[in-house]
């Protein structure tokens, strides 16, 4: 095989470069609010005592994307408190329902009239996945964001995805030698953790206290 030229070299060099920038380039339809990607600890204390007072957060469901109830639920289904504090914090309805919330708070006819169903019939959606009805999962449920198409990496730009909250990015410091941060609140009894956190535990992860103080059930 004959040794490439530097030209040929620098050739590759350039397209490996605009493929990996087209690939890689996120286009979202709404404003990024940059400062629902910064840890808890980021922010400044009254960003914090707002997250805290008028949307439920701790610092633990701040810091993982998508584990705060709250995320579970579109702007109309905010309380007035609620929008006030997601207001506050620098959302306006289009941010929250699409970078928060991805639009998980309508129905299927919903996102026909938003305009966004298309894209989540492009990452695998039914209407009888989204009404929890199908059998099968969504395929692209199942992936990270580096197995994803270039076409689904664009369709989940479209409801405001990007690999960080696609990948659920923790957040949380890691100032130990594991390749994540230890979740230390899951080594604590059930009645110390605070009724946000066993809310979650309840609802979102089918824990009883029986199940959470024994390891490994």
């Amino acid at each position: 095989m004959r040794p490439l030229t530097p030209t040929s070299t620098a050739a590759i060099a350039v397209l490996a470069s605009v493929a990996s920038s087209s690939v890689s380039a996120n286009t979202f339809p709404f404003p990024t609010p940059t400062f629902r990607y910064e840890p808890f600890s980021s922010l400044s204390t009254t960003s914090q005592n707002i997250a805290e007072e008028k949307l439920g957060y701790v610092e633990v469901t701040w810091n993982n994307h998508g584990l705060a109830p709250i995320e579970h639920t579109g702007w109309v289904g905010l309380s007035s408190n609620e929008r006030d504090g997601a207001s506050l914090l620098g959302h306006t309805q289009d941010t929250w329902d699409c970078f928060i919330n991805h639009y998980e708070g309508y129905s299927w006819d919903d996102l026909a009239e938003k305009g966004v169903q298309t894209h989540f019939i492009e990452l695998g959606w039914t209407q009888a996945h989204w009404e929890h009805t199908a059998d099968t999962i969504v395929p692209t449920d199942a992936r990270w964001w580096g197995q994803l198409t270039d076409n689904e990496k664009r369709a989940a730009n479209g409801i405001c995805y990007f690999k960080d909250n696609w990948d659920k990015h923790d957040m949380n410091p890691n100032p130990s030698f594991f390749p994540h941060p230890v979740p230390n609140f899951r080594y604590r009894p059930w009645d110390e953790l605070d009724a946000v956190s066993q809310n979650v535990a309840a609802n979102m992860m089918n824990y009883t206290e029986d199940k959470w103080n024994s390891l490994g059930t």
